[in-house]
This record gives structure tokens, C-alpha cells and sequence, in this order.
């Protein structure tokens, strides 16, 4: 008797989940070509940072809602850096996501490193600002 009781818990535990243990969804996407130019990533923290990026030229935009109710890919200005330096129609850029914090999205120059975060003005919006 013991025995079922112990396997009745047991099946219970395994089959219900406790409401604590929600998962939290998963975005998907398919699998960008290594050749391929365009790429959109997402942060797993906040649905406006969904972002398209050209790997090649290393402008970004971000997925918005327009006055309409529709959607639409905002551009994110860059501020120039020195020694961003672009291979002719090769993958330049790359954008990492952080888990953690929105403020940790960082561009990249994947030939020199050099490096931009995501930051906001009040008035203007998103944008990218160097990284020093």
C-alpha cells in the first residue's frame, strides 16, 4: 500500500508542474546561412529589441508598431567609430543579446572589435553609442 502511495506522489509530481515553474517562451527563428546577409535576433528580455541587422554593411533596425496599428523596421543610427573597418561583401557585424539586461545588446565589427551598446535618448530614440 505503502508502495502505491509513494508511486501515486511520484506520478502526480512528474506529470503537474507547480505554477512557479512556468516556462518562458522560447523565440524561434530558422537558421541563417553563413553567407547570408540579413539576419533578425531578439532579446529573450523585451519584444522591442527585435532587430534586423545587415551582417555585411552593419546597419541595424528595430522592429515598432507604426501610429496605424501596423509594424514597420525603424532604422538605429550608429555613431561612427574609427577602424570600422568593412570587407566588400563579406559578413562584418555581428549582435549579441544579453539575457540579463537590455542595455548589455552590443554591435560588433567581427574584423576589429569595435564595439557599440544600445542607448536611448528621450527625444531621438534607440540608438548605437561606442563602446570605449
Amino acid at each position: 500500500m505503502r508502495f502505491k502511495f509513494i508511486l501515486f506522489v511520484t506520478t502526480l509530481l512528474i506529470l503537474c508542474k507547480p505554477s512557479f515553474a512556468e516556462d518562458i517562451p522560447i523565440n524561434q527563428s530558422s537558421t541563417v546561412p553563413e553567407y547570408a546577409r540579413f539576419e533578425i535576433v531578439q532579446s529573450s528580455l523585451l519584444a522591442k529589441l527585435t532587430l534586423r541587422l545587415d551582417r555585411v554593411t552593419g546597419e541595424t533596425w528595430q522592429f515598432v508598431e507604426t501610429k496605424g496599428g501596423s509594424y514597420a523596421w525603424q532604422r538605429m543610427p550608429r555613431i561612427k567609430m574609427p577602424n570600422d573597418t568593412k570587407l566588400p561583401n563579406k559578413v562584418n557585424y555581428q549582435i549579441f543579446l544579453s539575457g540579463i539586461r537590455a542595455q548589455l545588446t552590443v554591435l560588433m565589427n567581427t574584423n576589429t572589435g569595435v564595439s557599440w551598446y544600445v542607448a536611448e535618448d528621450p527625444k531621438e530614440g534607440e540608438f548605437w553609442s561606442p563602446m570605449e
